[in-house]
């Protein structure tokens, strides 16, 4: 059974009303800093050229920046958004974001339909193509991910079917980097919070930093947590615990595959890529209401859950507090244990922010065509790489930026 794709309809009113709502809220939590130089750069790239805005995706809070940018670009912007989204609420949530300009993609199941729906959003011109080609929120505000190649494919097909009329015609990819940071000192705050998820998972009060306390807490949740049990860990050193976490996600993705031969699976793919195409299958599986016994739909109901939680595990990342412990990396790390403790959807940042956006040179896809000809594999990583490159540069700066204003 296939999952229903869901295109965009943008609703002008709707979209008005949404961007006025949505400015007045990021005024009172996420105000957005951005440069006026910045936005100037949407005019340099020539009118009638194909558009597509690659963003870093650390927070909850992306999709809304996104829409107040549109706003302040003055430029329609269409998003691609996953699935899962659009049946949140009882397919509320969906009926919402369609009218605001977004449309559905499979993330694990290569969903040709939306590719083909992306590439004609590009091809209009008129409209700008929103990605987040890290794929996922990982709550890393200073660290891109290795990016998905999806929007480079995109461009480079784009382009490749117009210039069959037009043969000067390109497509660009527009890096941008959004970057939190808290208005205030939230040092009380990330200390009830540890102490609440310490006394939830039977830890003694300790005097440790805050990163020793939160690396604690991983440990804690790796030797707790039943799917885990033939996991040893005998070290919480960092690197031990970074080890463990694969170990564990290794095992997640392993145990699942083992149990559904009908699906083929290549385990030399990453680890993100496999689990994503089996979260997909399973979907599908679970869309078959009326053909599941109730012991089936609860088996694969739990297989779901248990590859979303290996997946989030991605973002732990112990390093990432400990070379760094700001109050920033801190929360998001907060954010991201309380989400696996708690079992919340979507945990609630931890104070008013700022919010730094930078724009960087466009990338015009157009000089890759012949080499992607000869090599698309190959091509499209190189660009990715680049893209990840420029939009890590500009959250650097971005940071910098943000410590001059304080």
């Amino acid at each position: 059974m296939a999952i229903e794709f869901r295109p965009a309809k943008h609703c002008d009113w709707i979209i008005w009303v949404a961007q006025l709502g949505n400015a007045l809220d990021l005024a009172w939590h996420n105000r957005l800093r951005i440069n006026a130089s910045d936005l100037e750069i949407f005019k340099t790239i020539p009118q009638g050229s194909g558009l597509i805005l690659t963003a870093n995706h650390a927070d909850e809070t992306d999709m809304k920046v996104c829409i107040e940018l549109s706003r302040r670009s003055r430029r329609r912007f269409t998003y691609m958004v996953t699935s899962e989204a659009f049946d949140e609420f009882r397919g509320i949530a969906g009926w919402w974001l369609q009218r605001l300009g977004g449309f559905s993609v499979d993330k694990g199941g290569n969903d040709q339909t939306a590719r083909r729906y992306a590439v004609d959003v590009v091809k209009k011109e008129l409209e700008v193509l929103v990605i987040f080609p890290e794929g996922e929120i990982y709550y890393l505000n200073d660290l891109v991910q290795p990016l998905k190649t999806g929007a480079v494919h995109i461009g480079l097909q784009a382009i490749a079917e117009t210039r069959k009329t037009r043969p000067n015609w390109t497509s660009y990819l527009l890096p941008v980097a959004i970057k939190y940071r808290y208005h205030k000192t939230i040092v009380s705050v990330l200390n009830k919070k540890i102490r609440r998820m310490e006394k939830h998972l039977f830890m003694r009060k300790n005097f440790l930093t805050f990163q020793e306390k939160l690396i604690n807490i991983m440990a804690k949740i790796l030797k707790r947590q039943e799917l885990f049990d033939q996991i040893k860990i005998v070290s919480e050193q960092l690197i031990k615990l970074k080890e463990q976490v694969r170990e564990a996600q290794d095992k997640i993705i392993s145990t699942i595959e083992s149990k559904y031969g009908q699906i083929k699976f290549d385990p030399k793919i990453q680890f993100g890529d496999r689990a994503q195409k089996m979260i997909s299958f399973l979907r599908k599986q679970l869309g078959q209401k009326k053909l599941l016994s109730v012991e089936t739909r609860i088996q694969l109901q739990k297989d779901f859950n248990d590859l979303k939680r290996a997946m989030q595990m991605t973002a732990w990342q112990p390093q990432y507090i400990d070379l760094n412990p700001s109050e920033e990396r801190l929360a998001e790390t907060v954010v991201k244990l309380e989400r696996e403790i708690f079992k919340k959807k979507r945990p609630r940042f931890l104070g008013r922010r700022d919010v730094f956006m930078r724009i960087g040179a466009p990338i015009n896809l157009g000089i890759y065509t012949e080499a992607y000809v000869k090599n698309p594999s190959a091509t499209s990583h190189k660009i990715a790489e680049e893209l990840r490159d420029n939009i890590q540069l500009l959250i650097e700066e971005g940071s910098s930026r943000s410590h001059e204003m304080q």
